[in-house]
C-alpha cells in the first residue's frame, strides 16, 4: 500500500472541506488527525478515507497506518488550498517577471506542491513534497501562485497551499476528460484548430484528455478551496473561440465532479490583449471567457488587459493582476 505523493510533512488541507487521504493498494488503513480517527479495510487498486471538516488550525500530526506500515506527517496545517492551472502565463515564474525582489519574503504559512509535467525544465516536483515559502526559493514559484497565495495568507493570517498543475502551450481540450466533448457535440476538424494542437513539440501534451489524465489526475480528489485557471492563448482559432465558453463549462463541471465539490469556485483569468493578435479570434475568445462566467454559478472572470502589457504574450507585470485575483478570492 502507498500514499498519494501529495501527502507529506508540511502539507495543508482546506478548512471547512472534507479531509480526504488516499492512495493505492488494498488492505487496512487507519488515519488520525487531531481528534479525528478512522479505520477501514479496502479491497481493490485504490483506497480513500474521509475525515470530518476542520477549522483553520495547526500545526498537527497526521498519523497513517497502511496495513501495519506506520507513517507520521508533521507540521500539517488546516487553511486554504488553491489549484493554479492553465498554460504558460500561469507557469510563468516570478523571476521572469518585473516583480520587485523586495516583495520576495519568507512565509512559513505559505507552501506549494507541484504536480509532475510532461515537459522538462521545472524547479519543483511531486517528490519534493510541500515546499515552504522561503525568500531564496520564491524566484522558482509561479508568479501568480506566489503573489496570490502570499497576499491571502498575509491578509487572513492563515496557512495557504498553492498547488500548481499547468503546462505551457496547452489547449483546453487536453484538460477535459475523454469523451466529454463528444457527448456535448463538439467536434472540430484539424484545419479548424489552433496550430499548437499539431505542433511537433506541443502535440505531445495536446491530445484529448492528455493533461487531465497525466497531470490533474495526480491530485484527484484532494479537497480544494478554489481553482484559478489562466488558459486560452492556444485555443484562439475562430472555430475554437466560438465554442470556448461551452468547453470551459464542460471542463469546470468535470473537475467539480472529480473533486467531489459541485460548488467548487473557479476564477478564470481572461487572456491579456496582445498586439500581434489584435484579431477577431483573439477578442472572440476573450468574450467567450467572460460569457462562461455568466453561464455557470460559482465562476468568475478576472480581466487583466488593463493591468498587463500588450506587447508580450507573457506580460511581465503580474502584481496588479494577482492582487485583483486575491481581492476576488
Amino acid at each position: 500500500m502507498e500514499l498519494n505523493k501529495i501527502f507529506t510533512s508540511g502539507m495543508i488541507f482546506a478548512h471547512s472541506k472534507p479531509i480526504r487521504i488516499f492512495g493505492k493498494g488494498s488492505g487496512t488503513v487507519t488515519v488520525e488527525l487531531a481528534d479525528n480517527k478512522k479505520t477501514h479495510k479496502f479491497e481493490g487498486e485504490c483506497w480513500e478515507i474521509e475525515l470530518p471538516r476542520m477549522k483553520c488550525s495547526g500545526p498537527h500530526e497526521l498519523k497513517i497506518d497502511l496495513d501495519g506500515k506506520k507513517t507520521v506527517l508533521t507540521d500539517v496545517y488546516i487553511g486554504e488550498v488553491y489549484l493554479f492551472s492553465g498554460q504558460s502565463n500561469m507557469q510563468f515564474k516570478i523571476c521572469e517577471s518585473n516583480t520587485p525582489a523586495d516583495l520576495y519574503c519568507d512565509n512559513p504559512l505559505l507552501r506549494t506542491f507541484a504536480t509532475s509535467r510532461m515537459e522538462e525544465g521545472e524547479f519543483f516536483f511531486p517528490e519534493d513534497g510541500w515546499i515552504e515559502c522561503k525568500k531564496e526559493n520564491v524566484p522558482k514559484w509561479s508568479a501568480i501562485g506566489y503573489l496570490v497565495g502570499n497576499e491571502i495568507s498575509k491578509r487572513k493570517n492563515i496557512a495557504v497551499g498553492v498547488i500548481t498543475c499547468y503546462q505551457g502551450a496547452s489547449v483546453i481540450e487536453s484538460w477535459i476528460p475523454k469523451g466529454e466533448l463528444e457527448k456535448a457535440g463538439i467536434s472540430l476538424s484539424a484545419s479548424e484548430l489552433h496550430y499548437d494542437h499539431a505542433s511537433e513539440i506541443y502535440s505531445k501534451w495536446n491530445g484529448e484528455a492528455t493533461l487531465y489524465d497525466f497531470a490533474l489526475s495526480q491530485i484527484i480528489p484532494f479537497s480544494l478551496t478554489g481553482v484559478i485557471w489562466y488558459q486560452g492563448e492556444s485555443d484562439t482559432s475562430i472555430a475554437e473561440a466560438k465554442v470556448y465558453a461551452k468547453e470551459l463549462c464542460i471542463m469546470i463541471n468535470s473537475w467539480r465532479k472529480a473533486f467531489k465539490n459541485d460548488t467548487l469556485p473557479f476564477v478564470n483569468v481572461q487572456i491579456a490583449d496582445y498586439d500581434e493578435r489584435d484579431d477577431e479570434a483573439w477578442h472572440l475568445l476573450q468574450d467567450e471567457q467572460m460569457k462562461a462566467s455568466q453561464m455557470i454559478d460559482g465562476t468568475f472572470c478576472v480581466k487583466c488587459a488593463d493591468v498587463c502589457e500588450k506587447n508580450n504574450i507573457h506580460p511581465p507585470t503580474k502584481t496588479f493582476l494577482s492582487k485583483r485575483i486575491a481581492d476576488l478570492l
